[in-house]
C-alpha cells in the first residue's frame, strides 16, 4: 500500500481531476490512499517556525517505523522515472507500505526531514503542493508501468 500524506485538500478543479485519474488507474497495480490534513492557522497571525510546527504535528503520528517515509522537499534528490520506479521496488522489500509526505507552502519542519527514509525532489522549479501531489501520483503510475514491462512512453 502506498499513502500519500499533504498538508492541504487540493482546490484546483483541474488538479482535482487529475488527481482522481491518476488514484483511479493506480488501483489496477496498488492501493492507493490519499490523506489530506488541514492547512495550519493563518500565516499572518503566527511565525513561520510555529507554522511548521503545527504541520510537524500533522505528519509525525505518521511516521511509523515499519513504513519507508519518503518526504518530497526542495533539496531532496531527483531521480529519473526509471530510477524512481527501480526505488520503490526497492523500498518494498522486507516492508509492506510507503508513506510520501508532501508539505504546506512553507515546506517541511526540520524534523520531518530529518527523520525521512529519503527525500524526494520532484523538480528544480517550485509547484504549489496541490500540484505536487499530481505530479507525483502520475510519477508512481508511471513506476507501476514500468516495473510491469508496460509501454507508458508515448
Amino acid at each position: 500500500m502506498i499513502k500519500v500524506y499533504v498538508i492541504g485538500k487540493p482546490k484546483t478543479k483541474f488538479i482535482k481531476m487529475g488527481i482522481e485519474q491518476y488514484l483511479k488507474w493506480n488501483k489496477k497495480y496498488d492501493r492507493i490512499e490519499l490523506v489530506e490534513l488541514p492547512l495550519s492557522n493563518d500565516l499572518n497571525k503566527i511565525t513561520v517556525e510555529e507554522y511548521k510546527n503545527q504541520d510537524k504535528m500533522k505528519l509525525k503520528k505518521y511516521f511509523l517505523p515499519q513504513v519507508f517515509k519518503v518526504v518530497l522537499d526542495e533539496k531532496g534528490k531527483q531521480l529519473s522515472s526509471i530510477d524512481f520506479a527501480n526505488k520503490i521496488e526497492k523500498w518494498r522489500i522486507g516492508r509492506k507500505n510507503i508513506s510520501f509526505f508532501i508539505g504546506g507552502p512553507l515546506g517541511h519542519h526540520e524534523y520531518i526531514k530529518k527523520n525521512a527514509d529519503f527525500l524526494l525532489s520532484i523538480s528544480n522549479m517550485t509547484f504549489t503542493h496541490e500540484m505536487a501531489v499530481l505530479l507525483l501520483l502520475e510519477q508512481i503510475y508511471r513506476a507501476f508501468k514500468i516495473n510491469n514491462n508496460e509501454k507508458y512512453h508515448y
